[in-house]
């Protein structure tokens, strides 16, 4: 709670059990001022989507098709990256596991 804002008892819950205004379980208590449901309407939900899809900013074809090859370039890069430090830790493991024969 913010300094400037004062507890009043209108805000704070009573101590107590708890469970007594709560809803049976798996049910959830309607709102107080609920609005009767409105009917699916299949035509307005179209033309809604209509509506929407034409406030949508698309992408050109060369945008699209530059930042394709980026991701496929940082795809690529990525995976030399893990390749040669897998191929590393590999390497690194062997000669471990070849310097523990010595001994043995």
């Amino acid at each position: 709670m913010a300094k400037d804002q004062a507890a009043t008892p209108t805000t704070l819950r009573p101590r107590g059990q708890g469970g007594q205004n709560r809803p049976a379980a798996g049910r959830a208590a309607p709102p107080a001022d609920a609005a009767p449901k409105a009917r699916f309407d299949p035509v307005k939900f179209f033309r809604e989507v209509r509506v929407e899809g034409r406030k949508v900013t698309w992408t050109s074809w060369r945008e699209t098709w530059v930042t394709s090859v980026m991701v496929g370039i940082m795809v690529v890069l990525t995976s030399l990256f893990f390749f040669l430090v897998d191929a590393g830790f590999s390497f690194v493991t062997s000669q471990l596991f070849k310097l523990g024969q010595i001994g043995s």
